[in-house]
C-alpha cells in the first residue's frame, strides 16, 4: 500500500505537567539541602562573594536553573512525534542525535485507547497497541486519541481490502453476482452504444465509480457487461484507441485516470483482462485509499464520491468532511 506518513505530536500538556512535577521535585531537594548545609556560609567563603551579595546570588542560581529545565522540556517535547504509516508507526525521538524506534503493524493487532481525569482535560490520551502474542505497546499523550483509534483501525480495514482486491479476479464469480457497493458493470469505456461514437461521458461516468470504489472500500468495475450481465465485450472502445489491444487500452486507461484522479493513486489499480466467447472484457480491480479522492471534472471543479449501495454517490462539501473524519480519521 501506499506509505502516506500522518505525523503527530505529543499534546503539549506533557510540557506542563513535566514543569509542573520537575519544579516540585528541585524545591524538595533545596529544601533538604538546605537542612544540611547553610547556604550563606558556604557562599561567603567564596572568592567572588564580595562582589554579588548571597540574596542575588541565589535568585541568579534559581532563574538560571528553571531556565535551563524549561529548554530542556521544550526540546525534548518538540524532538518526540510519532509517525503514521500503512503498515508501521516509528518513535522519532532524541534532542541532540535523532533516534527512531519502528513499530510494526499487522492485521492481527487489536487497537484501545485509555484517557484519565487529567486527559479528558486536556483532550489526550494514550492509544494501546496489542500484537497476537499479547505483547502490548502504549503511544502516551495522543491529541484526540480515540481519532486516531478509529484512524488505526480504518487502516487495518483498508490493509485487508488492498490485499483482497490485489488478487486475481475470477470472471465468471463476478457475473454470479449482482451489483453492490464493491461491484459494477459497464458496457463500454468510452463507445456510446446508441449514438455509434466516442463519448468523453461515459469515461468521466466509469472514473467516477473507480473514485467511490478508492474513497469506500474498493470494488471490480467490470468493462463489457452491461447492467443485465449480458456480455457484450469492449471490442468498440479497442477500436477507437491508436493501438487497438489491450496494451493500448491500459495506456489510454491510465492517461484519462491520472488526468481526473492523479498517478499517486493509480497502484491501486490492476486491471485484468478476459476473453469469453471472443469478447475482451476487462476487470477494474479497485483497493480502497489510505488518502481521500477527489475526481477532477475540469480545471477549476471537483467532486467527492462514494458508494451508497449498488451505486455512486457525490458528497455536499459538509458530508464530504464528515465522511474524511470517519473513514480517514482526518478533517
Amino acid at each position: 500500500m501506499e506509505k502516506t506518513a500522518k505525523t503527530i505530536k505529543k499534546s503539549p500538556f506533557i510540557v506542563v505537567k513535566s514543569l509542573v512535577l520537575i519544579e516540585i521535585s528541585a524545591v524538595l531537594i533545596y529544601i533538604a539541602a538546605g537542612l544540611l548545609a547553610h547556604y550563606a556560609k558556604i557562599y561567603r567563603s567564596l572568592p567572588f562573594s564580595d562582589l554579588i551579595s548571597f540574596q542575588i546570588a541565589q535568585a541568579l542560581f534559581i532563574f538560571i536553573a528553571q531556565t535551563l529545565i524549561l529548554v530542556f522540556i521544550l526540546l525534548k517535547w518538540s524532538s518526540e512525534s510519532y509517525v503514521f504509516r500503512s503498515n508501521q508507526i516509528s518513535y522519532l525521538y532524541g534532542i541532540w542525535q535523532r533516534k527512531e524506534k519502528i513499530l510494526a503493524l499487522d492485521d492481527d493487532m487489536e487497537f484501545s485507547w485509555k484517557q484519565g481525569p487529567l486527559g479528558r482535560i486536556a483532550k489526550y490520551g494514550n492509544l494501546i497497541l496489542k500484537y497476537k502474542n499479547g505483547k502490548q505497546i502504549v503511544l502516551k499523550y495522543i491529541p484526540d486519541a480515540r481519532k486516531y483509534l478509529n484512524y488505526l483501525n480504518n487502516l487495518k480495514a483498508a490493509n485487508q481490502n488492498f490485499q483482497s482486491f490485489r488478487t486475481t479476479p475470477d470472471f465468471k464469480e463476478l457475473l454470479a453476482r449482482e451489483e453492490s457497493d464493491n461491484l459494477e458493470f459497464k458496457s463500454s469505456f468510452r463507445w456510446d452504444m446508441k449514438e455509434a461514437k466516442v463519448n468523453k461521458m461515459i469515461e468521466r461516468s466509469a472514473m467516477k465509480t473507480v473514485a467511490a470504489f478508492l474513497n469506500s472500500r474498493g470494488g471490480h468495475l467490470v468493462i463489457g457487461v452491461d447492467d443485465g450481465k449480458n456480455i457484450l465485450g469492449f471490442d468498440n472502445d479497442l477500436a477507437t484507441l491508436a493501438k487497438k489491444n489491450t496494451d493500448g487500452f491500459e495506456n489510454h486507461f491510465t492517461n484519462i485516470f491520472n488526468s481526473m484522479i492523479g498517478p499517486t493513486f493509480r497502484h491501486y489499480i490492476s486491471l485484468t483482462h478476459v476473453d469469453t466467447d471472443k469478447k475482451p472484457c476487462c476487470i477494474v480491480s479497485v483497493a480502497p485509499s489510505a488518502n481521500p479522492v477527489y475526481l477532477k471534472l475540469d480545471d477549476r471543479n471537483e467532486e467527492f464520491f462514494i458508494r451508497t449501495g449498488n451505486g455512486t454517490t457525490a458528497l455536499k462539501l459538509s458530508e464530504v468532511n464528515k465522511y474524511i473524519r470517519s473513514r480517514f480519521g482526518r478533517g
